[in-house]
């Protein structure tokens, strides 16, 4: 009998018929198959990892950005969300077959390995354009050629590579790399009664009082936004001190955020 996520891979395998069911007929359960992210916290340290188990397409991408953006930005990083996300989007192509994302040098490199059919057109999937995408894929992801070149372009700006390889006997290795500099300057955050916060950060706020600890994907479907833009406004909100995220990278309000909101009503 086939585990979960065999069933959601060759869900993948099959041009993604009804993937969404997968999940949900299943459970999100924990197997070998499942992404996972290997976090070295220390140079001859065995690596920490942190499984990701869900089994829902739509998801899954979420999640599995979300958590690597945020570990990764715990050891240090400055690796935009944006280029995490347009990589971990293209892993629908190696049907997500046992990802691997192993984050180094205090979070300023970034490896994303799989075990699917490997990309033969390596030079050609940079170029703004090329697809392999068909009608079913573009369901869940832009389909439009734009994801690994847009990824290249802003790594590019930041002084930084991105390198495909092959992985030992089937599948790809792309690698995400920054080079090490000095923080930036600390800027400081403006009183919290000054906070300048659209109104769109303040229904988040509302909704966690509603709602509890909840991830970007969530308040995503609350607003009707885009998973990448509540995480961007989640960022601003935990950079005035209003919101605070857990080890499994859900949101709650601080007492901070409260006040700020009696301060509005």
């Amino acid at each position: 009998m086939l585990s979960g996520w065999q069933m959601f891979t060759e869900e993948i395998r099959s041009q993604l018929v009804e993937v969404g069911s997968v999940g949900e007929e299943t459970g999100a359960s924990l197997d070998a198959g499942a992404p996972r992210i290997a976090v070295y916290d220390a140079d001859g340290a065995p690596p920490r990892v942190v499984p990701v188990p869900e089994s829902r397409l739509p998801e899954l991408i979420d999640t599995l950005t979300t958590r690597t953006y945020d570990l990764a930005h715990q050891q240090g990083s400055r690796l935009p969300y944006t280029v995490l996300r347009e990589v971990v989007e293209n892993l629908i192509h190696a049907w997500f077959e046992d990802v691997v994302i192993t984050i180094l040098d205090g979070g300023n490199t970034i490896r994303i390995s799989d075990r699917g059919p490997g990309i033969e057109e390596k030079v050609k999937v940079l170029e703004p354009g090329f697809t392999t995408a068909g009608p079913k894929l573009k369901r869940y992801i832009k389909g439009v050629g734009s994801g690994l070149p847009v990824a290249k372009e802003l790594l590019a700006h930041l002084d930084g590579l991105l390198e495909i390889e092959d992985n030992l006997g089937t599948g790809t290795v792309v690698t995400l790399s920054l080079p090490t500099s000095a923080p930036p300057p600390v800027i400081p955050s403006p009183p919290l009664s000054e906070a300048p916060l659209s109104e769109r950060q303040l229904k988040i706020l509302f909704l966690l009082v509603e709602l509890g600890a909840t991830g970007p994907s969530r308040l995503a479907k609350e607003l009707s936004i885009s998973a990448s833009t509540a995480y961007r406004d989640l960022v601003v909100l935990e950079g005035f001190r209003l919101v605070r995220a857990d080890t499994e990278g859900r949101r709650t309000i601080t007492q901070e955020g409260l006040r700020h909101l009696d301060g509005v009503l």
